[in-house]
């Protein structure tokens, strides 16, 4: 805990890593504390701030309300990411979490039907499909941005690449859903063992710095919930994900300088399988990029069908796709070898 607002360049830098971080309503919460000394145009700053992110989360709230409302009048099951449901059920004051967009997660057997839905609404696709029918089949899910520019990312699971595949979303609609109530409306969101999966998910597998915002919510739900922490070990086991969760918790308790507890000790201690330290290889590094992750994800993908497909929607993309982030299919086919070959990144 800070007693004192850095000055000068090292306030404008603070300034600047929370708002990046979408850290600046974390801030402002400290910054709060009858005794923490600031100047007074420090604390004007902060409150402006945190007012302005928390009128985008009433923007996104209400986003929420009406992809929840599209998706029942389609008879889509879906629960909400992250955000706004970390924010009021883990938190204690839900201004603590501030959110940039609206997640939501679909079973692939719906997700055409979710992204027709959510279109109607005047949403348009920020990016093509490589090929027909792939992401509903194989890609994680793809990010819809209304005519107000509310970004809407619509999943079909948690993760690019080789956890994507490992991930079993369907024994996350098999169970009953939480909820949280925004004006008035109950929408359904994951259980809080799959909030707490879902965060370490994205802070090791998502941006290749995790944001503070997201180490906060896994130090927050591991240090001030009743999450079953049995319950989150025999999923992450399941799901081939003990590796992330011990390297998000190590991570996030480095990064926000916490005293060691039994379970980052645990998490630091973490004995990672073969495939986990190969997967992880295409997330993590120099070399990490979104090609890397979908060659890598090759063996994950079940059946000899299902890996025959994917490989050849990998290469036979349509070709206005090729051209547009490749180049032409004679470059996409040598990145591709490049990366399986020469890099080694198969798990």
């Amino acid at each position: 805990m800070i007693d004192r607002l850095p000055q000068g360049p090292a306030w404008e830098q603070l300034w600047s890593d929370a708002v990046d971080d979408r850290a600046v309503a974390l801030l402002a919460s400290v910054a709060a504390d009858a005794d923490v000394l600031g100047a007074q145009d420090q604390f004007a700053q902060l409150d402006r701030g945190h007012e302005a992110a928390m009128r985008d989360c009433v923007v996104l709230e209400r986003a929420t309300l009406e992809v929840a409302e599209v998706l029942g009048q389609r008879n889509v099951s879906f629960r909400i990411l992250k955000g706004p449901a970390v924010a009021h059920l883990d938190y204690p004051n839900p201004a603590w979490r501030a959110f940039g967009d609206v997640d939501v997660l679909v079973p692939s057997a719906d997700y055409d039907h979710a992204v027709a839905g959510i279109m109607a609404l005047g949403a348009y696709r920020r990016s093509s499909e490589i090929r027909p029918g792939f992401d509903r089949r194989f890609g994680k899910g793809t990010c819809l941005t209304l005519r107000d520019g509310t970004q809407i990312d619509l999943h079909r699971t948690l993760a690019t690449g080789p956890f994507g595949f490992t991930i079993d979303t369907g024994s996350i609609f098999a169970e009953r859903p939480e909820s949280v109530v925004l004006a008035g409306v109950a929408v359904p969101v994951l259980s809080r063992v799959h909030r707490f999966i879902h965060a370490c998910v994205h802070a090791v597998l998502g941006d290749a710095v995790p944001r503070v915002v997201t180490q906060r919510d896994i130090a927050q739900i591991l240090l001030t919930t009743d999450v079953d922490l049995d319950a989150v070990r025999a999923v992450a086991d399941r799901w081939r994900l003990g590796a992330v969760v011990a390297r998000a918790v190590a991570g996030a308790w480095t990064s926000l300088q916490l005293a060691p507890t039994p379970e980052s000790e645990a998490a630091r201690r973490y004995a990672e399988s073969r495939f986990e330290t190969r997967a992880l290889a295409a997330y993590t590094g120099p070399g990490r990029s979104y090609a890397r992750q979908m060659v890598a994800a090759v063996p994950a993908v079940p059946g000899i069908t299902a890996k025959a497909a994917y490989l050849r929607a990998l290469v036979l993309v349509d070709r206005s796709y090729a051209h547009r982030h490749d180049g032409g299919y004679a470059r996409r086919v040598r990145r591709a070898w490049d990366a399986r070959v020469r890099k080694g990144d198969l798990p």
